[in-house]
């Protein structure tokens, strides 16, 4: 992917039929928030919640657009936000997948499923991350696993907020909420805009990395690599670059495209 300097170079498709996507995140309301922020209220499309906290499989939230009906985020959490739960999870995730079959007829297991995950060395090993990202790879099929790419950043959702109003942010000393609360970036304030801006924080972190040329379908390779980076920094500087790679997941289903330099 080239380097980019303004969002001039990105553009939202707005009527891009993406079909049906699965999100993970391992939150339970911050998450959804942001998410319906972005992909109801700002991008349109249907939207299906399945969080913990509604005890029984059954109990669902849809929000519905009639000009997107072909294409359906579903996003779910798991049962708690230790990272293992996405590989040793398999009751919860089977239920829910049972619940689109039966709910929506929708085959989980055919279609895309990103993992969206916070970097906490306290709770999430650096060797079961790094296990679970080389596993998670490619969010349709992988090697001798299920579907699904697994990104992992500083923290994610918070950090795509604060990407949305600020650029060339690398490090804060203090709380990501506290620091979001203080500065009121408040998610009634995202736009479409907004999404571009993000999107292009994002590419120019993986750039100052030294990935200046990559596709997007390298991202699997791209992400590990990074996540190893990240560690020797927080080696020396006990604190991870801001970042988020939620944005990925507009690049790679087309919802955010560069526009050609002819």
């Amino acid at each position: 992917m080239e380097c980019l300097d303004t969002i001039k170079h990105l553009k939202i498709n707005l009527k891009k039929n993406v079909g049906p996507v699965v999100i993970v995140v391992e939150g339970a309301e911050y998450e959804f928030e942001l998410l319906y922020t972005i992909f109801y209220k700002i991008l349109k499309y249907k939207l299906i919640t399945k969080s913990r906290n509604k005890q029984k499989f059954k109990e669902y939230t849809e929000f519905a657009h009639k000009n997107n009906e072909n294409s359906k985020f579903i996003i779910i959490n798991t049962k708690n936000s230790n990272i293992g739960t996405i590989a040793n999870d398999d009751e919860y995730r089977s239920a829910v997948y049972r619940l689109a079959y039966e709910k929506y007829n929708l085959d989980l297991k055919n279609y895309p499923i990103y993992y969206i995950w916070d970097r906490d060395c306290k709770s999430n090993p650096a060797k079961t991350m790094e296990e679970l990202i080389k596993k998670l790879k490619n969010p349709y099929e992988n090697e001798n696993y299920e579907s699904g790419l697994l990104l992992v950043s500083y923290p994610c959702i918070e950090s795509f907020t604060i990407s949305c109003f600020e650029k060339n942010t690398n490090f804060i000393d203090k709380s990501i909420k506290t620091y979001i609360k203080d500065k009121q970036y408040w998610l009634t304030e995202l736009s479409r805009y907004s999404l571009l801006k993000a999107t292009l924080e994002m590419i120019k972190h993986i750039n100052k990395l030294g990935y200046h040329d990559f596709e997007i379908d390298d991202i699997g390779n791209i992400n590990l690599e990074i996540f190893k980076k990240e560690e020797k920094i927080y080696l020396n500087k006990r604190k991870y670059h801001l970042v988020s790679f939620l944005s990925y997941i507009l690049l790679d289903l087309g919802i955010i495209t560069i526009k050609s330099n002819e």
